[in-house]
């Protein structure tokens, strides 16, 4: 799961379907409610960003008000030729229905053309419904329906033009995407990108398996901030974070509820979120408005859950699979098109880090033949435009975020929005990031203040859907890191167990450890995070077939 940070980044990854009937999940109880000092520290993270957008702001007030100033003159002037040529001259026949103030403005401002209160989800209580349905994407699809269009309706403008390709928003085709997960195809493809390694990165993967699943809860649950050495901060407390991401990676080297050597794991750990899902359909396990947990949370979980519909038809995880999408949908930003940590009105601003989670969710989905309105892809475009930098080369975290701010990871993570929506595999601003993920100086390093895997998650996605030599020099350098950085001595006892994972830390002298980059979050997120993503980045080459097959592995 990834996690907030208040610097640069929010860091905080097959084939069989059959038609079924719906089938009746039986009423889950409702999780205890846990009370945590989450508003004060969420207002204390919104004064820190604030605080870095007050020197932005001063350095540019002079040239702010420069313009403002003309654009006032300017108003007023054609506001006089309206009123000239209106109806017999009179004042009402010029009309000003066109104008609404700009999305995403540098001072934060999130104009919509309207006051009051937000009337978007999230603005009352109870379960969150989905009201309007446009155009769906099949599950199996990859086309625009006919006469679709590229931005919402009544979206209003968005500040800066699109820099992608002409023809709007075509989601990657989904069909086969995770038929290299069967065991005919997992030593082949690893073997491509790991050549006479790959035994030793199977071992290694084998070793990441064997910790996660020692690690589970008797009821099917994994914990993010207990039960092993150095565990994730309380406050980033999430059963669901913690399940849905020791899934992902048992689910990702070919395991499901009904086959595999972890079989029982996986089945228990779907049970476990089956159950603790609201009415509503959100599978985060508090009741708190505003966790930073919330959406990483819920978007992981529907992943998790979709996999194994699409790898197994199993009908009992339609219905969840079904309800999940609905919140997931319902909580997106109305006009913006982004996430964050809770749902979002006209008056909140989504985030590129758990805006890229929720948009891996519906892709999966759709990968297990379940239809997604192209709507709501049609909006996260709009926001990935809004935070992009460079001609969509580069990307920033927020979108009121300044473009010096655009960060190597949350370009990755751009960039691999981008491939989903259907940016054409040699589009020239894709290859531009490409370049900067490529630079030596970026090269990855398992360092003090360079190691970044929370980058790497992403990057290994991207360079794989390209394929070619990029890619596999940059998985044969992480690769080598990840396999020579595993702990694969010491204690196996219960909450000191270590053999297996991958410390969160990157050294330590005595009893000061040191860290990656700020951004990894790794100090804050712990063992179980740090390890599922290290475990996600070695199963990149079978994970999910590249976008851009033409003919996806069946």
């Amino acid at each position: 799961m990834a996690t907030s940070s208040n610097d640069e980044s929010d860091s905080s990854a097959d084939e069989p379907v059959f038609e079924t009937a719906a089938v009746t999940k039986p009423s889950a109880p409702r999780p205890k409610k846990i009370r945590f000092p989450v508003i004060k520290q969420i207002r204390k993270q919104e004064e820190e960003e604030e605080k870095d957008l007050v020197s932005y702001v001063k350095s540019e007030a002079k040239p702010i008000t420069i313009s403002f100033v003309a654009h006032v003159v300017l108003f007023v002037l054609l506001s006089f030729v309206v009123m000239s040529k209106g109806t017999g001259g009179g004042v009402g026949g010029g009309g000003m229905e066109w104008f609404s103030p700009v999305i995403g403005a540098p001072d934060g401002g999130m104009g919509s053309g309207e006051s009051g209160a937000g009337t978007g989800p999230g603005a009352g209580e109870g379960p969150i419904s989905i009201t309007t349905v446009v155009s769906s994407v099949p599950g199996s699809g990859g086309g625009t329906p006919d006469g679709a269009t590229t931005t919402g309706e009544g979206a209003g403008p968005v500040k800066g033009a699109s820099s992608g390709p002409p023809g709007g928003v075509k989601p990657a085709g989904a069909g086969g995407k995770l038929g290299g997960r069967g065991a005919r195809f997992r030593n082949g493809m690893l073997q491509d990108a790991a050549g006479d390694r790959r035994d030793t990165v199977r071992s290694c993967i084998d070793r990441g398996m064997s910790w996660l699943v020692r690690q589970q809860k008797a009821g099917g649950n994994w914990k993010l901030h207990e039960g092993y050495p150095d565990p994730a901060d309380r406050i980033l407390r999430t059963d669901t974070g913690a399940t849905a991401l020791a899934l992902l990676a048992l689910l990702g080297d070919g395991n499901t509820q009904v086959e595999g050597p972890h079989k029982d794991a996986v089945r228990k750990g779907l049970s476990w979120l089956k159950s603790i899902q609201k009415k509503d359909g959100d599978y985060h396990d508090h009741e708190e408005l505003g966790r930073e947990t919330a959406f990483y949370a819920h978007s992981q979980a529907l992943i998790a859950i979709c996999e194994a519909y699409a790898l197994t038809g199993d009908p009992s995880l339609r219905e969840s699979a079904d309800r999940g999408l609905a919140f997931l949908l319902a909580s997106q930003h109305p006009i913006d098109g982004g996430w964050r940590y809770q749902p979002q009105d006209r008056e909140s601003m989504g985030d590129l880090s758990v805006t890229g989670w929720c948009l891996m969710a519906m892709n999966t989905a759709r990968m297990a033949n379940i239809e997604v309105p192209l709507e709501p892809f049609n909006r996260v475009s709009i926001f990935v435009d809004s935070v992009e930098s460079q001609n969509g080369a580069r990307y920033r975290y927020l979108p009121n975020y300044p473009a010096s701010r655009a960060t190597n990871a949350m370009t990755a993570e751009g960039l691999l929005c981008r491939q989903w929506l259907g940016w054409p595999k040699g589009w020239p601003a894709m290859l531009d990031g490409v370049k900067t993920l490529r630079n030596p100086d970026s090269a990855p390093e398992w360092a003090v203040g360079r190691r970044n895997v929370y980058e790497w998650y992403y990057a290994a996605q991207v360079l794989h859907n390209l394929g070619g030599d990029d890619w596999k020099q940059w998985y044969g350098r992480v690769q080598y890191l990840l396999v020579e950085n595993q702990v694969k001595a010491g204690s196996r006892k219960a909450g000191e167990d270590i053999v297996g994972s991958w410390n969160p830390y990157v050294s330590q002298r005595g009893g000061d450890k040191q860290y990656g980059v700020k951004e990894e979050q790794a100090e804050r997120a712990g063992r179980h995070y740090i390890t599922a993503l290290c475990l996600l980045i070695l199963e990149t080459p079978y994970r999910h077939t590249p976008i851009y097959d033409e003919e996806p592995a069946k």
